[in-house]
């Protein structure tokens, strides 16, 4: 199993702004590369940091409320750009 990278990361970011997937989803979907990454080749470590924080997308601050703001997830797709 190879690494998502930084794009295919993004994309998922993308979707869950558009409200095409949800967070949970995304969650999940990154956590399993983390949960299995004796079996992920991990080409760059950049993108699997990334990976690792977006893992947290879901986590909830309030019973209706996000830690992360779609603002916030912006924020990681345009910081993404720099990596």
């Amino acid at each position: 199993m190879i690494q998502p990278t930084i794009e295919e990361i993004n994309n998922k970011l993308k979707k869950v702004i558009d409200n095409e997937i949800t967070r949970v989803e995304v969650g999940n979907w990154a956590l399993d590369f983390i949960l299995n990454d004796d079996n992920v080749e991990i080409r760059n470590t950049k993108a699997w940091h990334y990976l690792v924080s977006v893992s947290s997308i879901d986590e909830m601050i309030t019973s209706n409320g996000y830690l992360y703001s779609i603002e916030d997830i912006k924020e990681w797709i345009k910081e993404s750009n720099e990596l």
